[in-house]
């Protein structure tokens, strides 16, 4: 499995809505996850879409599910702004582990832009922790990268579930 497709070309952006195009993109992302010896099924072709926040549930051999929050896209890696904490979680402890984030400003509206509604933010993420712990002990890991967050109108726009493998 691919977890970061930008990282081996396997994305493209800002395709012109015509089939050449889209056809040209289909061969490139097809061909970049051959190199990786991934096998192809199929492609998501959906809009175009920027920001949002990252979250990650993963299962701790020591501690269970846990839940990493941050801002989306490289400020994750860069920044190394998440905060963790274990599963399940209530909508107000991901709300004050929104706030912990050093890059909260950036959901609060920083330099003019639209502020996220937090609370339905928190929400939404408790719920998908609330999904994590019902989907039980197989699960190993559930990435929503990323959660887009504009206002109130809160969207999943990739994910990945990966399951523990039974011997």
């Amino acid at each position: 499995m691919i977890m970061h497709k930008t990282e081996i070309g396997g994305v493209r952006l800002d395709v012109p809505p015509d089939a050449g195009a889209v056809g040209e993109a289909y061969r490139a992302v097809t061909a970049a996850a051959r190199a990786q010896g991934a096998d192809v099924e199929s492609v998501l072709v959906s809009p175009m879409r920027c920001g949002g926040t990252e979250l990650r549930v993963v299962r701790d051999p020591h501690w269970g599910l846990m839940l990493a929050v941050a801002l989306g896209g490289v400020f994750v890696e860069v920044l190394q702004d998440s905060v963790l904490a274990p599963m399940p979680v209530s909508s107000g402890q991901v709300r004050r582990m929104l706030g912990s984030l050093r890059g909260a400003a950036v959901l609060e509206g920083a330099r003019g832009s639209e502020p996220a509604d937090l609370d339905a933010l928190a929400g939404v993420i408790a719920r998908l922790g609330d999904l994590a712990v019902a989907l039980g002990e197989s699960l190993e890991s559930l990435e929503v990268n990323p959660l887009l967050v504009q206002g109130a109108a809160i969207e999943a726009v990739d994910a990945v579930v990966t399951w523990t493998r039974k011997d």
